[in-house]
Formats: C-alpha cells, sequence, structure tokens
C-alpha cells in the first residue's frame, strides 16, 4: 500500500512537471520570433530606394493627383507647387547626397476626383513605377487612402494637401504634413477677432459632410469657445450639396454676428453666391476655409466676395527666410515667372514640401531610407513656407496660419499683423450703407 501511494506521488509529480514544461514552450517566443519582435522595436519595416542603385541618376517622386473633378482648381495648384521645385533644384545641379548629385522626376497620374482611383494610382507608383518617395494628393480623405497603402508598403509620403487630424491619429511611421492639421485652422482667426471692438458674441457654423470640413469643424467649435463666442447654429449638410439656401433661411432667425463656412473651393463659391441673396442675413464677417484665397475666388463669386474672409496656410507677404527659395517673395516672383500669375496657399505648401524632402536628403551620407525618414523627423527649420517641425504623429507643429479678406476687390492679408496690408473690414455693412473698417483694441 505504501509502495502505491508512492508511486502515484511520482507520476504525479511526473505529470506535474510535463505540464509546465509544455506550458513554458507553448507561451515562450521562439528565438526567431525574439528576435523579429525587437527587430519591429527597434527597425522599422521601410522599403529600400530604387535610386539607391549605382547606376540611377535620378530620384522618382509619384503623385496621385486630381488634374480632373471636384478637386480640379486645388489639384492644378499642387502640380504647379511640385513642378516650380522640381525645375528649382535641376536647374541648381540637383540634390546632394554624400558626394554624388541627383536630379528630380516626378511621375503624375491623374485621380479624377476619385478615391478609389487614389488607391489604384498609389500601388501602381509603388509597384510599377517603383518610385523612391511619395508626393501626396489633396484633400484629407484621398490622404488617408494613400497614406493607408504607403504605410503598408514602407513607403515615406510627405503631403501637402490634407489637413485632416484623422490622417495622423494612427500607428503610422511613414506620413507627414506639409501644412497646419485642420482642428487648428481657426485658431488665429478666433486670437484675431477676439481682438476687434465691438467683438462678436454669436457665430453659426456650416460643414459639408467631408473628412477636412468636419475636423475643421471641431476645431472652429473649441477655439470659439475659448474666446466666449457662442454657437447659435450648426449643420452637417450632405458632402455634395450645391444649395445652401435652406441653411442659410434657417440660420437668418438666429442673427449671427459671424457665419462660418468649412468647405473646399467649390462649395465656398456656391455659398457666397447663394449668401449673396438672403437680405434678412446681415453678420459682422463672413469667414470660410478655402474660398477667398483662391486667386478665382473674386470673379468666380463677384460683387459677394466683398468683405469675405478666407484661412489661409500661407501669404506671399509673411517675413519667413529659408534655404532652398529664400524668401515668400522670392518665391513669389519665381513662380510669377513661371506660371504667369501669383501663387496660392497651394502651391507655395507643395513646393515646400519638395523642400523638405530636399533638406533631409542633404542631410544623409549615402541615399539610404530610413536616413531620409529620421532626418524629416528631425527638422526644425524656417522655410519661405514658414516653420517645420514635426511630433510624432507626422503633424507639422511649428507652422501657423493667415488671414485675408476681400475689399474692394482685391485680395488683402489682414493677418497676421506683421504680414497686414490692410485691417480687418469689421463689421460688415448691409450694402446701401458705407463700408467701414474696425481697429483693433
Amino acid at each position: 500500500m505504501k509502495i502505491k501511494v508512492i508511486f502515484i506521488f511520482l507520476l504525479a509529480l511526473c505529470v506535474g512537471f510535463s505540464l509546465i514544461f509544455l506550458s513554458m514552450q507553448q507561451s515562450a517566443p521562439t528565438r526567431s520570433a525574439l528576435h523579429k519582435t525587437t527587430a519591429n522595436t527597434e527597425k522599422e519595416d521601410i522599403a529600400p530606394l530604387a535610386a539607391g542603385s549605382a547606376d540611377k541618376s535620378y530620384i522618382l517622386f509619384g503623385v496621385s493627383i486630381s488634374r480632373t473633378g471636384q478637386f480640379a482648381v486645388e489639384g492644378k495648384n499642387v502640380i504647379q507647387g511640385y513642378n516650380l521645385w522640381k525645375k528649382h533644384v535641376n536647374e541648381n545641379g540637383g540634390i546632394t547626397v554624400g558626394d554624388k548629385k541627383y536630379t528630380v522626376k516626378i511621375k503624375y497620374y491623374d485621380d479624377g476626383s476619385n478615391i478609389d482611383r487614389v488607391r489604384d494610382n498609389i500601388t501602381r507608383l509603388i509597384i510599377d513605377d517603383k518610385v523612391d518617395f511619395i508626393l501626396g494628393p489633396f484633400s484629407s480623405a484621398f490622404n488617408l487612402a494613400a497614406s493607408k497603402i504607403s504605410e503598408r508598403y514602407g513607403k515615406i509620403m510627405i503631403e501637402s494637401g490634407g489637413a485632416s487630424d484623422s490622417i495622423f491619429m494612427r500607428k503610422q511611421h511613414f506620413t507627414f504634413a506639409t501644412q497646419t492639421s485642420s482642428s487648428w485652422w481657426f485658431k488665429d482667426f478666433f486670437d484675431m477677432i477676439a481682438q476687434v471692438n465691438p467683438s462678436p458674441e454669436t457665430y453659426a457654423l456650416i460643414t459639408p459632410d467631408k473628412l477636412f470640413s468636419r475636423s475643421v469643424a471641431k476645431g472652429v467649435q473649441i477655439w470659439a469657445a475659448t474666446k466666449n463666442i457662442k454657437k447659435v447654429y450648426f449643420r452637417v449638410v450632405e458632402k455634395d450639396t450645391t444649395d445652401f439656401i435652406p441653411y442659410l433661411r434657417e440660420m437668418a432667425d438666429k442673427h449671427p454676428d459671424l457665419i462660418i463656412l468649412t468647405s473646399h473651393y467649390r462649395d465656398a463659391v456656391n455659398f457666397s453666391v447663394q449668401l449673396s441673396r438672403i437680405k434678412e442675413l446681415n453678420p459682422k464677417a463672413v469667414v470660410m476655409t478655402i474660398g477667398p484665397s483662391e486667386l478665382d475666388y473674386i470673379n468666380d463669386v463677384g460683387e459677394g466676395a466683398e468683405g469675405k474672409i478666407g484661412v489661409t496656410q500661407w501669404v506671399a507677404n509673411s517675413t519667413f527666410t529659408g534655404p532652398v527659395f529664400g524668401t515668400p517673395q522670392d518665391y513669389a516672383k519665381k513662380f510669377i515667372s513661371e506660371y504667369g500669375e501669383k501663387p496660392t496657399y497651394q502651391d507655395a505648401q507643395s513646393s515646400a514640401t519638395g523642400v523638405i524632402y530636399q533638406l533631409a536628403l542633404e542631410k544623409c551620407n549615402s541615399l539610404n531610407a530610413l536616413e531620409v525618414l529620421n532626418n524629416v523627423r528631425n527638422l526644425d527649420v524656417e522655410t519661405f513656407y514658414g516653420r517645420v517641425k514635426y511630433n510624432s504623429s507626422g503633424m507639422n507643429i511649428g507652422h501657423k496660419m493667415a488671414l485675408v479678406q476681400i475689399q474692394q476687390g482685391k485680395m488683402k492679408t489682414i493677418w497676421p499683423l506683421e504680414a497686414a496690408q490692410s485691417t480687418i473690414m469689421y463689421p460688415l455693412v448691409p450694402p446701401q450703407m458705407e463700408n467701414k473698417k474696425s481697429e483693433f483694441n
């Protein structure tokens, strides 16, 4: 009996040790798995550069852009900005990387303002064309879609046309913005408008149901609250809305001091024309995103453009200075010489995207993707476009916004003060009364 008990005890002990051993084997990572885990935390899965081969003399950038469709106006501006940078670089001998110089080539595909074509184009650029870097498309939704693909393939993408915060709210590693993120677009407007006398007390807000527009609208509500300006009307309308009249009539009963539209260019034109027909509305200021800052706005809207304020990423009379293009005035002179018209902020923003790549590349010892990535992350530099400094999510936290207003049929910079060509025309008055300007407190 005693022997039997001892035998059972020893058997149980053996079984117990066997189970513990098997458990450890199942839960413990293998050497290769452990190596893989360590590698993922120490070295990111970035794709090698085709331009790094000995026989390559150029760096190839790829772009999906809206030459046609809803975003054709903005798309044209983006193309002009990228191409001016390319021409400037190549005329000056190319980009110096280590002891070698590389010219710049850019491959474009039209996405027709269609998000599915954006995805197809970006995939084609990476897989078939084997581009070294991606230059972003226009619109937040398109840049979000493009970045998901470029991240998957380990390609760096610096974009000039997508400001929505949601692009940078993921665990991305290779995506960076040139411009201020959308939730910060209206901070400078509310800083300015809080200084006028009499200051506004209420605002109305309309936003089409688009990624960028909603993100800006979120920021509007945050920054308005910091200045104690009360929201009396807010509507998110269908993204393809062309008739804003019903919403403007609803808004009229609220008598807002400020009317704000967060939108793209075509929305701004339709909105401005229709707003001029609603005589019951007499706001003290009307402000919108992409609209009054565009060169065609005054012609497209007509008399209804007068007094409208535009939030913009850049104005040519800013006081910045930096490498490659020099000052904003130097850039504007070069742009006018090339295209016969003044640059919009989208033109400048796109050229600045090229400058960011160039500065990161010129800091490299050799044409190495990981080196470029780290150099972009560590940039803190003033350019003709403004300051470039990234946070850990790829947002440019160094850049600030500007404001323009249509005054006597011309676009005038009214903020920041050091770049201002005029003071704000505030409050707006009905057409039958004489316009007057408000001074800052």
